[in-house]
């Protein structure tokens, strides 16, 4: 007894879901693909959302300063959190630049300006949808097209519905680097009158992990222009050094 054809209606209802899966797997993988090499490029600089408050007053110097630390800032931090002593190592070289001169605690009375520095930490959760889970588009053997694996109601992935082929959706989620965001803030005071001079604020955002290597460079971008930094927010790229040759 020779072998029976399959009908034609649903050769070609297999053909088309399996042709749909290949093409929509291999545009996720040009997407997936873009996103590594722009990852693996080299950043050149570190960009900061910027904004200043206050008017440093005309024709005053920059003067000599010490830290200010609030009581909350010297209670134990968390586990992984920045210490005062990162922020202000951080903040340091910023502030030498624009003529401001460290006092050591002791000689508080003699300094000109108290400096409170401030970081903020928001790490966002991401999770990631893959419309074909971990096998592709044709399943974990290669034959079927998306979401074969998975059935809902029970269903197997060869379940006959109306003369055509029926295939479940398939999407599996995974976790994705965090988005994180970084916001120092820095704020000027003067040290007989506790008057705000100048209040600045500078954030960035990142995939991944906090990075405290780009705190200096968040610093350099919320005193950018001082004295005489606009009011109002503004975006600044803070150059990276790079390798000699």
């Amino acid at each position: 007894m020779g072998l029976r054809m399959a009908h034609p209606g649903i050769l070609r209802s297999f053909l088309r879901g399996c042709m749909r899966g290949f093409v929509r797997w291999l545009m996720l993988l040009c997407v997936v693909c873009g996103a590594a090499w722009l990852s693996g490029c080299a950043a050149t600089s570190v960009t900061s959302q910027v904004q200043s408050f206050g008017q440093w007053p005309p024709g005053r110097k920059a003067g000599t300063f010490v830290f200010d630390v609030l009581p909350s800032q010297q209670a134990p931090q968390a586990p992984g959190a920045v210490s005062q002593d990162k922020l202000q190592a951080a903040a340091l070289p910023t502030l030498q630049s624009l003529g401001f001169s460290l006092l050591s605690p002791d000689q508080a009375e003699r300094a000109d300006v108290l400096v409170q520095l401030g970081l903020a930490v928001r790490v966002e959760p991401r999770l990631r949808y893959e419309p074909y889970g971990s096998h592709g588009p044709f399943g974990p053997w290669g034959l079927f097209p998306p979401g074969a694996y998975a059935y809902p109601h029970g269903r197997s992935p060869h379940h006959w519905r109306g003369g055509s082929v029926w295939w479940g959706p398939g999407w599996v989620a995974s976790m994705e680097p965090p988005w994180v965001t970084l916001r120092v803030s820095v704020i000027l005071r003067d040290r007989r009158t506790s008057q705000v001079l100048h209040e600045a604020h500078a954030s960035h955002d990142r995939l991944g992990a906090v990075d405290e290597s780009v705190l200096p460079y968040l610093f350099r971008a919320a005193l950018q222009g001082f004295p005489d930094a606009p009011p109002g927010p503004r975006v600044i790229d803070v150059p990276l050094p790079q390798d000699a040759p």
